[in-house]
């Protein structure tokens, strides 16, 4: 237990940030599962990040496979990103605490070990872009230089580059701002320190989302680009966006592990405290450390906001796993505030952090045998269609298949177990579909086939009058004239094993 307090040479931290990161991730390099998007950017070995805002995205997968695509070239993206993080992660740690130890460094693994960040990480594809634009994010918060003006230039286009890399990571930035003020309280720092901090943190965001507006003009999709009206009822709307964001972070609590949450909250509460009596005991006057004091209980309700963040500014409110990106940011709150307390009591007990380090290792663990699950199920029912597709002559003449999908609710009978213990499984895996359309000339060789919505299938009438060659568990197949018509089912609910 000495050596896990004792100081690590900047060497050291970076091999133990590589290996924990690689060890996270191995999960989802052994899943090896298209998701979602995967499946058609990998078909089409093309990306079309431009149009979303994110050029660099294209420029990433072009320069490293020395094409005009974007080939699949998993797990190499990752494995980049992974490099990459782990350097981050080392500065990070370095300016947290001087010379961190193997506990200390624990306080920021969340950045990477965040449960709703696997989301993230399951794309082959956007997984590493995603992950660069945490790592731009964290170098705005932790790149020093003796220059005012280089320090401000630096941090405003790293947050550029990250934006240009995810927009979401905006959430990142405002959390580990909080986690910086409160930082700045527990080490004493006089309030004019701070108020120079909350000056230049909010200078650098301003300057970064102004070089992102001038680079990549268009911010989200259509769907996502229009701001939140603020007419009638706005109020009501907003907050039950936020409600919505927090039943999707309490389901991080189970039954297995509410020992272990509320000993954290405990605990990292005990630590803010504690981070209040130091305030106060900081040589200024007493309303000058009454609005520090102010400000470290003030960043508490703006990192929860900062969890949904981004999103909430929009009508359209995703309530995606991979959106919720400020949650990573809120751990490192909590393990910082905890590492405080515990080691105000004896430095060894900031071992105990190892606990939800841990916690969060084996949830990923779990997710990716659940993707392993989702993959082989997809393979199956997929191997299934193809034999009755290409199998069947009164299918020999069709010059074009359109696959019809309906919602599975989740339905993946194999993780039954997985959900019930751990209900998070189910939002972070969040696949609610057997096949898509770019799936299946990659499992089974059927080609000529699109997708089709389901309402206009369902105004079509085509079910009433077609032929059905094949009916089974999971689809129907319908033939009318030269075209064909798979409507993939929902299994109901109580098909439980």
């Amino acid at each position: 237990m000495e050596y896990l307090v004792q100081p690590l040479s900047p060497r050291k931290i970076w091999v133990f940030f590589f290996t924990t990161t690689l060890l996270f991730a191995l999960p989802l390099i052994l899943a090896d599962y298209f998701y979602i998007d995967d499946n058609w950017r990998a078909q089409l070995a093309r990306g079309g990040w431009k149009n979303d805002g994110r050029i660099l995205v294209d420029w990433f997968y072009q320069g490293l496979s020395f094409t005009h695509g974007a080939p699949n070239m998993f797990p190499l993206p990752l494995l980049i990103a992974i490099t990459a993080m782990a350097f981050a992660l080392r500065s990070l740690a370095i300016h947290y605490f001087s010379r961190p130890s193997v506990v200390s460094c624990l306080v920021v693994l969340p950045l990477w070990y965040s449960p709703f960040f696997l989301q993230n990480l399951s794309y082959q594809y956007d997984g590493p872009a995603m992950s660069l634009g945490v790592v731009a994010i964290i170098y705005a918060i932790c790149f020093t230089h003796p220059s005012w003006w280089v320090r401000t230039l630096s941090c405003g286009a790293f947050i550029a580059v990250g934006l240009n890399l995810y927009q979401m990571v905006i959430n990142v930035y405002i959390g580990l701002c909080c986690v910086e003020l409160i930082r700045a309280a527990s080490e004493k720092q006089s309030p004019l320190q701070v108020a120079r901090l909350v000056r230049d943190k909010g200078l650098h965001v301003l300057l970064g989302v102004a070089m992102y507006l001038a680079t990549a003009p268009q911010l989200m999709n259509n769907n996502r680009s229009s701001v939140r009206d603020f007419s009638e009822g706005w109020a009501q709307r907003l907050l039950s966006d936020l409600h919505l964001a927090a039943q999707r972070v309490s389901l991080l609590y189970n039954e297995g592990n509410a020992w272990l949450c509320v000993a954290l909250l405990v605990t990292a509460g005990a630590g803010l405290v504690l981070v209040i009596c130091r305030v106060m005991r900081v040589p200024a006057s007493m309303p000058s450390r009454g609005l520090v004091a102010v400000g470290c209980l003030a960043a508490v309700p703006v990192m929860l906001i900062s969890i949904p963040g981004l999103a909430l500014l929009f009508n359209y409110y995703n309530d995606g796993a991979r959106l919720m990106m400020g949650t990573a940011p809120a751990l490192v709150m909590l393990l910082y505030l905890a590492y405080q307390a515990l080691g105000a009591i004896h430095h060894r007990l900031g071992c105990l952090l190892f606990l939800p380090v841990i916690a969060m290792l084996s949830f990923s663990y779990m997710h990716g045998r659940v993707l392993s699950l989702q993959r082989d199920l997809s393979v199956s029912v997929g191997q299934s269609l193809s034999y009755d597709v290409l199998s069947n002559r009164a299918l020999k003449d069709i010059q074009q298949f359109y696959l019809i999908n309906r919602k599975t609710n989740g339905w993946l009978v194999g993780s039954d177990g997985f959900s019930a213990l751990v209900p998070a499984l189910r939002y972070v895996v969040n696949v609610d579909f057997f096949l898509l359309p770019e799936m299946l000339p990659r499992i089974g060789g059927v080609t000529h086939i699109a997708s089709m919505e389901g309402a206009t299938f369902d105004l079509m009438g085509i079910e009433k009058t077609a032929q059905m060659p094949a009916d089974n568990k999971f689809y129907s197949l319908y033939v009318q004239g030269h075209y064909a018509y798979i409507v993939m089912k929902t299994v109901p609910a109580d098909d439980r094993y």
